[in-house]
């Protein structure tokens, strides 16, 4: 058989060069800057919500699965009522998933019948999780943080000395020394004129002020997607409270479909395993009508 030429190349490349954007050298979610802000991000959604679990049940494992993978299930084992990540397959006449496939490394490879004999938690209508959303704000923060640091680098070029010779330059390196060690005069012979010398303009080129600012404005962007009210960096003259109450709506509207899916999914476990598992939502000073507790 012939080989082709992708053979031996890795299939994480392959993935990668076949979804990577154009140009190609502007990828900015496989570095630990992007790696830093997704546990960043994280920190802020995971804290929104407050669970009331067993003691027994491990609430980073929930929390991971329920917002990063969608859902999780609740069934019986061995090891008693406990939530698990798993797969899901089947399809009903509403093309809702039927079965849950789960694949433990204690417990085993076992199927439930959603419904029946486990009960499905999930975030979102289309059974899909916060990752992407969480990508794209790391991904946006991260290339920030790689134009400050090349900002903040340009900023330190602030004169090139044009020599004619070495022992020009020699002098213009004694002079500049004694300049920067405070002498109050510095003598050399004539010859040093304005072409010799080159500024770079680096206060016209600094813009890791206006950087920063945006860092600031994505992260806001990225509470309002998750429900916590923020600062209004766009300041305007007579900002109405018609305006500010289209906010608090739209920051509230955001995540009632998650509080509304979540809100089923726990009604069902709590029915079918006779639990009094719940969640509510943090109220962080911002916003209103957040009593959003499950029972």
């Amino acid at each position: 058989m012939n080989k082709s030429i992708w053979d031996n190349i890795p299939l994480s490349d392959l993935l990668r060069e076949f979804f990577a954007t154009r140009p190609s050298d502007v990828d900015g979610v496989l570095n630990s800057a992007a790696m830093y802000y997704r546990y960043y991000l994280l920190k802020k959604l995971f804290g929104r919500f407050d669970f009331r679990i067993p003691d027994s049940w491990d609430k980073d494992y929930m929390l991971d699965a329920l917002f990063m993978e969608g859902y999780f299930i609740v069934t019986d084992t061995e090891a008693g009522i406990v939530p698990l990540r798993c797969g899901l397959t089947g399809i009903n006449i509403y093309n809702h998933p039927t079965t849950a496939v789960v694949a433990n490394p204690v417990l085993g490879n076992f199927d439930r019948t959603i419904g029946v004999d486990c009960a499905l938690v999930q975030l979102q209508a289309n059974y899909g999780g916060v990752y992407p959303m969480i990508n794209r704000y790391a991904t946006m923060l991260a290339m920030c943080d790689s134009s400050i640091a090349v900002n903040l680098m340009n900023t330190k070029a602030a004169f090139v000395f044009g020599a004619s010779n070495k022992a020009q330059a020699e002098t213009f390196k004694k002079m500049y020394d004694q300049i920067t060690c405070g002498h109050p005069a510095v003598f050399m012979k004539d010859g040093l004129n304005d072409e010799s010398i080159y500024t770079f303009h680096v206060k016209e080129n600094y813009i890791a002020d206006d950087v920063q600012l945006l860092k600031r404005k994505l992260v806001n962007e990225f509470l309002t997607e998750i429900g916590i009210n923020n600062t209004n960096l766009d300041k305007r003259e007579r900002l109405t409270n018609d305006e500010v109450n289209a906010n608090d709506q739209e920051v509230i509207a955001n995540i009632q479909h998650w509080i509304d899916n979540i809100t089923r999914g726990i009604n069902d476990v709590n029915k079918m395993y006779g639990l009094d598992i719940g969640f509510s939502v943090r109220d962080f000073g911002g916003n209103k009508n957040e009593s959003a507790e499950s029972r």
